[in-house]
Protein backbone atom coordinates (compact mmCIF):
# COMPACT_ATOMS: atom_id res chain seq x y z
CA UNK A 1 0.00 0.00 0.00
CA UNK A 2 1.54 3.35 -1.18
CA UNK A 3 0.52 6.76 0.17
CA UNK A 4 -0.86 7.28 -3.38
CA UNK A 5 -2.90 4.36 -3.44
CA UNK A 6 -4.39 5.79 -0.03
CA UNK A 7 -4.96 9.03 -1.50
CA UNK A 8 -6.81 7.28 -5.02
CA UNK A 9 -9.05 5.38 -2.73
CA UNK A 10 -10.28 8.73 -0.28
CA UNK A 11 -10.21 10.88 -3.61
CA UNK A 12 -12.58 8.52 -5.39
CA UNK A 13 -14.58 7.64 -2.28
CA UNK A 14 -15.53 11.09 -0.76
CA UNK A 15 -13.96 13.62 -3.42
CA UNK A 16 -12.54 15.65 -0.25
CA UNK A 17 -11.97 19.52 -0.66
CA UNK A 18 -8.12 19.02 0.94
CA UNK A 19 -6.62 15.55 1.42
CA UNK A 20 -3.31 15.28 3.10
CA UNK A 21 -1.68 11.66 3.76
CA UNK A 22 1.19 11.12 5.43
CA UNK A 23 3.34 8.17 5.53
CA UNK A 24 4.81 6.83 8.77
CA UNK A 25 5.66 3.90 8.44
CA UNK A 26 9.23 3.90 8.51
CA UNK A 27 8.96 6.02 11.77
CA UNK A 28 7.14 2.81 13.07
CA UNK A 29 9.25 -0.48 11.44
CA UNK A 30 11.45 -1.34 14.07
CA UNK A 31 8.28 -1.85 16.49
CA UNK A 32 8.44 -5.16 17.71
CA UNK A 33 4.68 -5.99 16.81
CA UNK A 34 4.83 -4.17 13.75
CA UNK A 35 3.20 -6.30 11.24
CA UNK A 36 4.14 -4.53 7.92
CA UNK A 37 1.62 -2.78 7.70
CA UNK A 38 1.50 0.66 7.13
CA UNK A 39 1.23 3.81 9.49
CA UNK A 40 -0.41 7.08 7.77
CA UNK A 41 -1.88 9.94 9.23
CA UNK A 42 -4.56 12.34 7.16
CA UNK A 43 -6.15 15.22 6.92
CA UNK A 44 -9.50 15.29 5.23
CA UNK A 45 -11.90 18.23 4.68
CA UNK A 46 -15.27 17.04 2.81
CA UNK A 47 -18.47 18.72 2.85
CA UNK A 48 -20.14 15.05 3.31
CA UNK A 49 -18.61 15.67 6.79
CA UNK A 50 -21.11 18.61 7.65
CA UNK A 51 -23.54 17.16 10.69
CA UNK A 52 -21.50 14.04 11.71
CA UNK A 53 -20.21 13.43 14.95
CA UNK A 54 -16.18 12.44 14.87
CA UNK A 55 -17.43 8.43 14.87
CA UNK A 56 -19.41 9.26 12.25
CA UNK A 57 -16.92 10.83 10.00
CA UNK A 58 -14.38 8.04 11.23
CA UNK A 59 -16.44 5.12 10.25
CA UNK A 60 -16.98 7.15 7.18
CA UNK A 61 -12.93 7.21 6.06
CA UNK A 62 -12.75 3.83 7.46
CA UNK A 63 -15.73 2.23 5.37
CA UNK A 64 -13.75 4.28 2.12
CA UNK A 65 -10.27 2.25 2.90
CA UNK A 66 -11.97 -1.26 3.42
CA UNK A 67 -10.32 -2.92 0.81
CA UNK A 68 -6.97 -2.31 1.71
CA UNK A 69 -7.20 -2.59 5.57
CA UNK A 70 -5.45 -5.28 5.71
CA UNK A 71 -2.58 -3.22 4.55
CA UNK A 72 -2.58 -0.40 6.71
CA UNK A 73 -1.34 -0.87 10.56
CA UNK A 74 -2.43 2.81 11.75
CA UNK A 75 -4.47 5.50 10.42
CA UNK A 76 -5.10 8.51 12.22
CA UNK A 77 -7.40 10.30 10.71
CA UNK A 78 -8.28 14.32 11.33
CA UNK A 79 -11.69 14.73 9.58
CA UNK A 80 -13.51 18.50 9.16
CA UNK A 81 -15.90 20.16 7.34
CA UNK A 82 -14.83 23.12 5.11
CA UNK A 83 -15.83 25.86 7.58
CA UNK A 84 -14.25 23.64 10.32
CA UNK A 85 -10.89 23.77 8.60
CA UNK A 86 -11.44 27.53 7.78
CA UNK A 87 -11.58 28.44 11.05
CA UNK A 88 -8.52 26.66 12.14
CA UNK A 89 -6.46 28.16 9.12
CA UNK A 90 -7.59 31.63 10.29
CA UNK A 91 -4.67 34.35 10.06
CA UNK A 92 -3.50 34.92 13.16
CA UNK A 93 -3.86 38.65 13.73
CA UNK A 94 -1.34 40.01 16.43
CA UNK A 95 -2.79 41.56 19.23
CA UNK A 96 -2.14 45.24 20.14
CA UNK A 97 -0.37 46.07 23.52
CA UNK A 98 -0.83 49.28 25.43
CA UNK A 99 2.52 49.99 27.27
CA UNK A 100 2.10 51.35 30.90
CA UNK A 101 5.86 52.41 30.90
CA UNK A 102 5.39 56.66 30.38
CA UNK A 103 8.60 58.04 29.43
Amino acid sequence: MSKQQLEQLLENALHPEFLEVRDRTKAHSEHEQSDGGGHYELRIVCAQFAGMTALARHRLVNAATESVRDQIHALAVKAYTPEEFAALNQPKVPRRTISLHTQ
